[in-house]
C-alpha cells in the first residue's frame, strides 16, 4: 500500500485536461453496461451511483435505459464536460467532491457504476463505502480498458517501455511485464472469492493496493467479462490521449516534449501506425445480504 498512496494523488490531474481527455480516451462497449444492467435487474427509473463519472462516457451510457443516476467527480471541469456530453436531463444528479466524502444516502442505490476511476479511490474507505450505498443484493459494476500482450505488437510495446524507462525510470522500477489475455482471465478468476483483489489484479496486477481484505465480507458473486477490441493509432492520436494520462504528469515536465518526441519516433518507425490488443474489462460483485443473528 505504501507504493500506491503516491501514485494515487495523480488521480487529480485529469480535471486540468478534461476536454482532452474526452476527446482522446475512449468510450466503453454498450454491450458490457447491458450485461451489467441485466445482472443487477435494473429498469427504467432504477437508481444508479457512479463513481468518478469523468467526461460523461459511462454516464450517456447509463442515462440511456432511463436509470436514475448519482454522479460523483472530483472535478469541476470533467462534471462540465459530463453535462454537456449527456445534456440537459433531470436523470443524472451530478456531487462534485471525492468519493470518499460525497454524502449520500445509505443502502439506496441499485447498482454502483465505476468505468476506470476506482482504483483512485482510497481502498481502505471506498470498498466499504460503496456497499453501504447500496441495497442488500445491489451490484457493483466496474469497468476499464487493459492493454494485453500479444505476438504482433509484443516488439512495439517493448520499445514504449524503453521510451518510459530512458524519461522516468523510476516509474517502470515495479512494471511487471505486460499480460497475455488468457493470464488476464485466469488470475481474476483465480482471485473470484474477493472483488478488492480481482480489481487489484485487473488494473496493475498489484501496484495499486486494492486489495481490502473485508471487501469479501461486503461481495459476494463475483464474475468478469471481457471483450476484446483492437486499438490503431498514429502517432498524434497516441500523444493525445497520453497527454490524458497519469503516466504523462509523473515524467518530469522539463522532460516531457522528449518524451513526445521519442515515443512518436516509435510510431513512425512502425510504419506510422502502431497497434494493441485491448481487452474490455467488466467485473462484477453483489453486496452480502445481511445475515441473520
Amino acid at each position: 500500500m505504501a507504493s500506491a498512496e503516491p501514485l494515487r494523488r495523480f488521480g487529480q490531474v485529469f480535471d486540468q485536461v478534461a476536454e482532452d481527455y474526452d476527446a482522446a480516451r475512449p468510450g466503453y462497449p454498450p454491450s458490457l453496461v447491458a450485461a451489467a444492467g441485466e445482472r443487477a435487474g435494473l429498469a427504467e427509473g432504477s437508481r444508479v451511483l457512479e463513481v468518478g463519472c469523468g467526461t460523461g462516457k459511462l454516464t450517456e451510457l447509463l442515462a440511456a435505459p432511463g436509470w436514475r443516476i448519482d454522479a460523483v467527480d472530483p472535478g469541476a471541469n470533467m462534471i462540465a464536460a459530463a453535462r454537456r456530453r449527456v445534456g440537459p436531463t433531470d436523470a443524472v444528479a451530478y456531487h462534485l467532491g471525492r468519493f470518499e466524502e460525497v454524502d449520500l444516502p445509505q443502502t439506496a442505490f441499485a447498482a454502483a457504476f465505476s468505468a476506470t476511476a476506482f482504483h483512485w479511490v482510497d481502498p481502505s474507505v471506498g470498498w466499504a463505502k460503496v456497499a453501504s450505498h447500496l441495497e442488500p443484493g445491489g451490484l457493483l459494476a466496474l469497468l476499464t480498458y487493459v492493454h494485453v500482450r500479444d505476438e504482433e505488437s509484443a516488439a512495439v510495446q517493448s520499445e514504449f517501455r524503453a521510451v518510459v524507462e530512458r524519461h522516468a525510470p523510476d516509474i517502470t522500477e515495479q512494471w511487471r511485464e505486460p499480460r497475455t489475455f488468457d493470464e488476464l482471465v485466469d488470475g481474476a478468476r483465480a482471485r473470484g472469492g474477493n472483488v478488492s483483489a480481482v480489481w487489484d489484479w485487473v488494473m496493475d496486477d498489484g501496484l495499486c493496493g486494492l486489495t481490502v481484505k473485508r471487501a469479501a465480507d461486503l461481495f459476494e458473486d463475483v464474475e468478469f467479462a471481457s471483450e476484446v477490441t483492437i486499438q490503431e493509432s498514429t502517432a498524434d492520436e497516441l500523444i493525445a490521449r497520453l497527454r490524458t494520462t497519469s503516466l504523462y504528469f509523473r515524467v518530469d515536465a522539463a522532460r516531457r516534449a522528449a518524451f513526445e518526441a521519442d515515443n512518436r519516433r516509435v510510431v513512425e518507425q512502425n510504419g506510422g501506425t502502431v497497434r494493441a490488443t485491448i481487452a474490455n474489462v467488466l467485473t462484477t460483485a453483489r453486496r452480502c445480504q445481511p445475515r441473520n443473528s
